[in-house]
């Protein structure tokens, strides 16, 4: 299934949704069109969506979208395939406005991804409606592909979000009563668990109660999902401070989730990054706590964002550290979990090209101002202490650059590559199996 979203103002129109396959002389069909009255910041509007089912694997459609007849737009897209590859383009904290913004949505157009990985962060500062409709559909939905304003993506392609810090920030309706638009504007697998612990919006009851009757089934089962294309299965965990990453029922969804796939390559993704070497945002460390986890499901890579840069790990596990009666994980006052790190250092991703371990990217540089520019290259200040935190785990980092990942499959053989704003590769790697 894929879904067409629009915003109107308060005044209904008459659209109408038809679809067909792209060939010639396909049979025309009309889309179920629902409609969800918002009432925000004292303005009203109208939240058009249309559900396109019943579509075939690795088939090409052409939609058009009309009001009163006329047609306002039309596109085509590619459904989810089969084929044993894929190609998708990876960035985190993007949504800030910025002409580095506009230059990597063009770059990633002009890459022909199959689809868009947000790792959270999505819109700044906030996650307002507001912020979405200045900052974020603007860049990706421009009406051509031009470096100063952004690309057509997602007319064209699908865009999965993850649910970053910055996005939970407008929790309080009564402050931002247009907040959490996340659960507006994103329609996600609803194939996740509910966890123990999930943003909770607060505000006056009546707030409160529209926000969930607007955004039911959405919220809160889209902050953890998961889904296949091509040879890739990508599951998608949300992270924030309010999470406990060893809740049992996330954990349960997960290993099941993970040992069903039959993926060639198990990519796991969230906002916050366990293994960061910057000096931003070092001390929150909470997600390490999953790398046995994900070491004993298969997990192939880890794709996160938050810090505002590129970072590169080599091949890792990781044993955290328990106490003494070996019942729990330590975690200290400063959020740090110390463990045991071993490192793959004979991979190096052009002849050696197997890794043992879990390869770990931060990929934050997609648009907001950059963190630690003056440590970008220099190893040597990448060090943190004691030992038993931090070990020379970080193999690229890139912090002076805007930039996105790009991934590619073919079978059993993976590449990365990082572009800047320009389309220059800078850092590349293959994995093989």
């Amino acid at each position: 299934m894929k879904v067409l979203i629009w915003q109107t103002d308060s005044i209904p129109g008459k659209f109408k949704v038809e679809i067909s396959l792209s060939s010639p002389n396909q049979k025309v069909s009309e889309a179920k069109i629902s409609i969800t009255k918002l009432c925000l910041n004292n303005k009203t509007s109208l939240l058009y969506r249309a559900s396109l089912n019943g579509l075939k694997f690795d088939a090409t459609y052409r939609y058009k979208v009309f009001l009163d007849e006329k047609v306002l737009t039309e596109s085509t897209f590619n459904t989810r395939s089969k084929n044993q590859n894929t190609r998708f383009a990876v960035l985190g904290d993007c949504g800030a406005g910025t002409l580095q913004q506009a230059q990597i949505a063009n770059q990633i157009y002009q890459s022909k991804p199959e689809f868009v990985l947000i790792t959270g962060d999505n819109v700044y500062q906030r996650g307002l409606e507001n912020e979405y409709r200045k900052n974020f559909f603007p860049y990706y939905n421009a009406a051509e592909a031009n470096p100063e304003v952004g690309a057509p993506l997602m007319r064209s392609i699908p865009f999965y979000l993850l649910i970053g810090n910055h996005d939970v920030f407008g929790a309080d309706l009564d402050k931002t009563p247009d907040g959490l638009a996340y659960f507006y504007y994103s329609d996600l697998p609803l194939n996740g668990p509910i966890p123990e612990s999930v943003i909770e919006p607060t505000g006056a009851p009546e707030l409160v109660k529209a926000f969930k009757a607007n955004t039911k089934p959405r919220y809160p089962k889209i902050s953890n999902y998961s889904f296949d294309q091509g040879n890739v299965h990508i599951a998608c965990l949300d992270a924030n401070s309010y999470t406990n990453p060893l809740d049992p029922n996330p954990i349960q969804w997960l290993a099941e989730d993970l040992r069903n796939s039959k993926g060639d390559w198990k990519i796991v993704t969230y906002h916050h990054p366990g293994f960061n070497s910057s000096k931003a945002h070092y001390d929150y460390q909470y997600m390490r706590l999953l790398s046995p986890i994900f070491e004993q499901l298969g997990v192939d890579l880890v794709l996160t964002g938050h810090v505002h840069n590129y970072q590169r790990s080599v091949p890792l596990t990781f044993d955290p550290k328990k106490n003494e009666a070996g019942t729990q994980y330590v975690i200290t006052e400063e959020g740090h979990v110390d463990g045991k790190f071993t490192l793959d250092e004979v991979y190096d991703g052009v002849t050696n090209t197997k890794p043992k371990g879990i390869i770990y990217i931060v990929s934050g540089a997609g648009g907001a101002p950059l963190y630690d520019s003056s440590i970008s290259g220099n190893p040597e200040l990448w060090k943190h202490e004691p030992p038993e935190n931090w070990v020379p785990f970080t193999k690229k980092l890139v912090s002076d650059i805007n930039s996105f990942t790009l991934i590619e499959t073919e079978g059993k053989k993976l590449t990365l590559k990082q572009l800047d704003t320009q389309g220059v590769a800078f850092d590349q790697i293959i994995m093989t199996k």
